[in-house]
């Protein structure tokens, strides 16, 4: 085997090493309760009355809040986004917003590098642009839904070492425990405690009449661990009441620096190799 080959098989292997060290991350995942909703089988919170019916969720990326509206009567209802807003340490976060937000689909490969669940994907998307509205029209029995954004701007109390106790995490598959880090709280000492608060109308003689429904959240529990939560027994059916949090951690970016300059001084040496031996003799 000549050497600039053999030199060219350590880098592919140098490559693959650094993109799995480069992806460790750390995983959180805030568990959310209710003061005043009822929680169902599969973490959403509902509420019900002879009019309508209300829906919270908490899944997906970036900390949405997805909303279910469904209209029990039969007359067309209203949702009155401008006032309506997520209320958090007496500061209002409204449901309103110009920023635009993209829908579609995605197609894409991922394969799964290590019993950790972490995953590399590629993959394109196509979607459209629309701009978020300030009301919602919603006909007789039937209903909407909306995924406000707002979450990520809330401010958490600072989480102390002492709140956490190590755990052991099952995984999935059974094949053994992922350690881990818990911590639970009350609604009284929960690092966040927020409310949602919706306007809503229905039409009468031409006249708005305007009510409203307020719903109180807080964080309840938190797991931290460096286990991608699809993998663990626990997390794997992806509830409604849990907020997942990914973040890279340092020693990730280190490695991925590392890479970087390693795997420069090593196309030099490859670079340098080839030229001594393409040197007339």
């Amino acid at each position: 085997m000549n050497k600039p080959f053999k030199i060219m098989k350590k880098l592919t292997f140098f490559f693959a090493i650094i993109a799995l060290l480069s992806s460790c991350k750390a995983y959180q995942m805030s568990t959310i309760s209710s003061l005043d909703a009822k929680l169902d089988s599969t973490g959403v919170f509902k509420i019900e009355n002879d009019s309508l019916s209300l829906s919270y969720n908490f899944t997906g990326e970036n900390e949405p809040l997805n909303i279910e509206v469904f209209n029990k009567l039969n007359e067309p209802l209203y949702v009155n986004w401008a006032k309506s807003a997520m209320i958090s340490s007496d500061k209002a976060y409204s449901y309103a917003s110009d920023e635009i937000r993209i829908q579609g689909s995605t197609s894409s490969i991922s394969t799964q590098y290590s019993r950790r669940g972490d995953v590399f994907t590629d993959g394109s998307i196509s979607a459209t642009a629309k701009l978020s509205q300030y009301e919602t029209f919603i006909p007789p029995h039937s209903k909407i839904n909306r995924t406000i954004y707002i979450l990520k701007n809330l401010e958490t109390d600072k989480l102390l070492k002492a709140d956490f106790q190590k755990v052991y995490l099952n995984y999935d598959d059974g094949s053994g425990l992922a350690p881990g880090k818990r911590a639970s709280f009350s609604a009284d000492h929960s690092p966040l405690k927020f409310k949602s608060y919706l306007t809503m109308y229905t039409m009468k003689d031409n006249q708005p009449m305007v009510f409203s429904r307020q719903q109180e959240f807080f964080i309840s529990g938190i797991v931290k661990t460096a286990v991608s939560p699809s993998s663990l027994y626990e997390f794997k059916h992806n509830r409604g009441d849990v907020i997942v949090n990914a973040k890279t951690t340092g020693y990730a970016k280190t490695i991925a620096v590392i890479g970087l300059v390693g795997a420069v001084g090593a196309l030099t040496a490859a670079e340098t190799t080839l030229n001594e031996k393409n040197q007339p003799k």
